[in-house]
């Protein structure tokens, strides 16, 4: 059971220079003729080949090391996560020698796939006649930070001029996830390289900001061309002239992919690169819009990495992160999806925190917070603990902080895949805490994951619910119907004394999608204009509140 999120996929086009190395590991499933699989830990676990593009970590079937990685046929592979946790790795791939005596320019190219996350490290180093000198490295705390695609490194500086250089792929780790490899090749450099190392900056509901890195020498410019995913080059919005390494779309829709083109002016005789793209990116989920009733479910992994913040307050690159459905839990065939703490051994401790995005509470209102949770024993045998904290910032140190629930001896409850009703979802625990707060403002739901290390394992959060509280004098449920009507496509609603005064309806995330005001006992609400799915209506019946649930298909 392991995790992964893409987050930035690029494709990209290579001119044809003069050529010194090129390996596609097409000759077969063996070290190539030449190459060296150096096993520098000399634990046994060094590099191996492979073919059909099936990603590590992923279910199968799959092809992510073609479509994303951009890679063919065979390749070469470092599959730590399929070694195991016994042994420390590293383990370099190194190429033949070759001759880059008559080059000024080098450049140095090749796809591949590093999956970032549990301590793992892939670097790139060129042998320049005396020593390896790092180009590039490849690390990050989580799968969302993940390198893939096309890679073009200058290697101008450490290789031109050198008849006996070499390039290697150095992967250090233990028991992390893995690198694959493919098309390696070194040439003789472009007279005007394409942009690199990009990264996001600054992201709201209705702009992106981009970072990327240039190695031209003098005063290049970049021009970029952009649009909704799918768009094609040559109708896009074209941005010329730029001289800084950063731009930022503006006037974004929020939540919607956006794909870019992007290439360096370098101006006279060196002319431009060619264009890199598309590159695609998200703008984020506009938190603004969800209020009470609110239902998170993980449907949507931008609202959770837009609006809900987490914290390795033990700073052991061990927290929270998001389950992008590659688990089947309940056996049903389809992925699920939630948020989890997923230690890469066994003995480690927990001290983790999740924080929901803010939402408005009024003083004196009972609120309750409800949440589905439950276990998996991976590496060791779980036994998991948590707090429900209420705090008026993300932080585990806000100054206001009110734990509601404490909750520990959570094992694993039902068997991973079961499909005869004893799965992970069904049999999964559920716990219900009340808050309510002394003065009007925003308050923010907190679990703190604080398991001790002999107990820990993986421990997920399949559902957040908060929902305002009614006490029985507030409103007596005997004086209200309701009932859908699935053929008119219409919510029914009657008081038996009291007239209705409005009604507001709420989608599964908390979106207020449909307000309505009334003035006698009964009502009908049309919905024929929603999506089917399940809804949340918020009736007001002479001031006060009664909340009801309902599908509409």
């Amino acid at each position: 059971m392991r995790n992964f999120t893409l987050l930035l996929l690029f494709i990209s086009v290579n001119f044809a220079f003069s050529q010194v190395l090129s390996e596609d590991f097409e000759a077969g499933l063996s070290l190539p003729s030449g190459w060296t699989n150096n096993d520098i830990a000399g634990g046994g676990e060094v590099w191996t080949f492979g073919s059909g593009g099936e990603a590590v970590g992923y279910n199968p079937p799959n092809t992510i090391y073609y479509t994303d990685g951009l890679m063919a046929g065979n390749y070469a592979l470092f599959d730590s996560d399929g070694y195991g946790g016994t042994i420390a790795e590293e383990a370099a791939l190194e190429s033949p020698s070759f001759n880059c005596s008559g080059l000024t320019a080098v450049q140095l190219s090749f796809n591949h796939f590093f999956t970032a996350g549990y301590g793992g490290i892939g670097y790139v180093e060129v042998y320049n006649g005396s020593s390896w000198i790092e180009v590039a490295s490849y690390t990050g705390a989580d799968q969302a930070e993940s390198s893939f695609g096309l890679e073009e490194i200058d290697v101008s500086t450490e290789l031109a001029g050198v008849s006996n250089a070499q390039v290697r792929f150095r992967w250090v780790g233990d028991y992390s996830w893995g690198w694959a490899v493919d098309n390696i090749i070194v040439e003789e450099g472009p007279s005007c390289f394409v942009p690199d190392s990009f990264s996001a900056g600054t992201v709201t509901p209705n702009s992106f900001e981009i970072n990327w890195a240039d190695s031209n020498v003098g005063t290049p410019t970049w021009e970029i061309e952009w649009g909704l995913q799918g768009f094609t080059q040559g109708a896009g919005t074209s941005v010329t002239g730029l001289t800084s390494t950063t731009y930022t779309f503006p006037s974004l829709t929020a939540d919607t992919v956006y794909e870019f083109y992007i290439r360096t002016n370098c101006g006279g005789s060196e002319g431009d690169s060619e264009w890199i793209g598309p590159i695609s990116f998200t703008s984020a989920y506009d938190c603004s819009i969800l209020s009470i009733p609110y239902t998170e479910n993980w449907s949507n992994e931008n609202l959770y990495l837009s609006c809900y913040s987490a914290e390795d307050t033990n700073a052991d690159s061990l927290s929270w992160s998001f389950n992008t459905g590659v688990n089947d839990l309940d056996g049903d065939g389809t992925d699920d999806n939630f948020i989890n703490v997923f230690p890469q051994s066994a003995g480690i401790a927990k001290d983790d925190w999740v924080f929901t995005p803010p939402f408005y509470g009024t003083a004196g209102t009972d609120y309750t917070i409800s949440i589905k949770y439950n276990s998996v024993d991976v590496n060791a045998t779980a036994n998991e603990s948590f707090n429900l904290v209420i705090t008026d910032t993300p932080s585990s140190s806000a100054t206001n902080q009110t734990t509601i629930g404490s909750y520990s001896g959570i094992t694993q409850a039902g068997t991973y895949g079961d499909t005869s009703g004893n799965d992970l979802i069904t049999q999964a625990y559920t716990s219900t805490a009340s808050y309510t707060p002394n003065v009007d403002g925003d308050f923010h739901v907190a679990i703190h994951a604080n398991t001790p290390a002999a107990d820990s394992d993986v421990f997920f959060i399949l559902e957040i619910v908060i929902t305002e509280t009614l006490s029985v004098d507030e409103f007596d449920l005997s004086t209200f119907k309701h009932f859908y009507n699935k053929d008119l496509k219409v919510l029914n609603l009657e008081s038996s004394n009291q007239p209705l005064t409005n009604v507001e309806i709420f989608s599964i995330t908390g979106q207020n999608v449909l307000q309505k005001n009334l003035s006698s006992t009964t009502g009908s609400i049309d919905v024929s204009q929603l999506s089917n799915g399940i809804y949340l209506a918020k009736v007001n019946i002479g001031g006060n509140m009664q909340t009801i649930k309902f599908v509409k298909h």
